[in-house]
């Protein structure tokens, strides 16, 4: 069963009124239909070809979605004989649907609807990872800002858990560019007090791409200085100078002088927002210090989510945003603290016997 979603089995899920059930109904059929999923299903795109558009509900029945909603035929053919904006038909036995034959498809090859629906998307992030944010949610929610073709929530597996988890982004795509442009260039868009971080879907894949680009940059480069076996100074500039992530700093201070607060406790006081922490900058004792968050841009959003405020051992203790020349002197002390780390583990790899001249070196007879 899909996240927020209930089976119905044919009935409404409790709480569940007829005419939003019939909503619901209607918008994931002309989803699986629509413009943007129909030239990507493969599976869909292969079975219409069979006779002349029409699609057993039996058939349809299979997508889990669906069937979540509910498995009475009847339910599904009298919510689309019922809408008023829709582009399916029913046939007459009310077995059968199909996109009307009046409504096709843009003429377009895949690749090309492909490259028109990515000039229409938005990447957002910020929403609640929590199991609180649903698609039902997200579609009722982007309403107001306008028609929209689809709304995806984003996920990742993990291994260790073995399960499905939100990555707590989405993927939005506007029926017309000029939609997309107005959604995009707003000052502020919140949800549930939080600012949604947006960026051109594009852009976003764009980074991603720099970002593995760079990643493996650096594998190379820490791959090539352990094979040396005097170190490998041009490997450590490399690593110096790669991007590292912005909008990850946050400041904190208040606590009281000479306490006992560690660094374990000041990320603790992140609750949920724990995982997302790569680094405390903080010594017991001290007042104030630094955190590093693992995702770029992701200190705005933790730093709403939070009102500014975290509880360190019922000490309550201010953040601030870390921008500009401050950013980037946490930004150059971090390459600094790489570097040196590389550097101690170089000079153990030669005491241990690592390089040439090492402790195991056989002597001359």
């Amino acid at each position: 069963m899909t996240e927020g979603e209930a089976a119905t089995n044919g009935h409404k899920a409790e709480g569940e009124q007829s005419g939003d059930l019939s909503v619901k109904i209607v918008r994931q059929i002309q989803y699986y239909f629509g413009d943007y999923n129909l030239p990507r299903d493969k599976f869909l795109r292969q079975e219409i070809k069979n006779d002349d558009g029409w699609i057993p509900l039996d058939t349809m029945l299979k997508f889990k979605r669906l069937a979540t909603l509910t498995t009475d035929k009847a339910v599904i053919t009298t919510a689309l004989k019922d809408a008023t904006e829709c582009f399916m038909e029913v046939d007459d036995g009310n077995e059968k649907i199909r996109r009307s034959p009046s409504q096709p498809l843009p003429a377009q090859g895949e690749e090309e609807l492909r490259e028109e629906a990515l000039k229409r998307t938005v990447y957002c992030k910020g929403f609640p990872k929590d199991g609180s944010t649903t698609l039902d949610k997200l579609l009722e929610y982007f309403k107001k800002y306008g028609p929209y073709e689809t709304v995806l929530m984003r996920y990742f597996f993990s291994k260790e858990e073995k399960k499905q988890g939100f990555k707590g982004s989405v993927l939005v795509v506007f029926r017309t560019e000029e939609k997309a442009k107005e959604f995009k260039e707003l000052s502020e868009v919140t949800y549930e007090g939080t600012n949604l971080l947006r960026k051109w879907y594009a852009d976003y894949m764009e980074e991603k791409k720099k970002e593995i680009e760079e990643r493996k940059a650096r594998k190379e480069a820490k791959k090539k200085m352990n094979q040396q076996d005097d170190g490998d100074k041009e490997a450590l500039e490399k690593i110096e100078e790669m991007e590292l992530p912005k909008g990850t700093f946050l400041h904190f201070s208040g606590l009281p002088e000479g306490g006992d607060a560690s660094r374990e406790d000041v990320k603790a006081a992140l609750g949920d927002n724990a995982e997302q922490c790569a680094w405390v900058d903080y010594s017991i004792g001290k007042t104030e210090g630094y955190l590093r968050l693992k995702e770029e841009e992701s200190n705005k959003t933790v730093f709403e989510k939070h009102s500014g405020k975290i509880k360190v051992k019922d000490v309550e203790v201010e953040l601030r945003l870390v921008e500009g020349e401050e950013e980037e002197a946490q930004l150059k002390k971090m390459r600094e603290a790489r570097s040196r780390a590389r550097v101690n583990s170089l000079g153990k790899k030669r005491r241990m016997g690592g390089g040439r001249g090492g402790a195991f070196k056989k002597r001359r007879t």
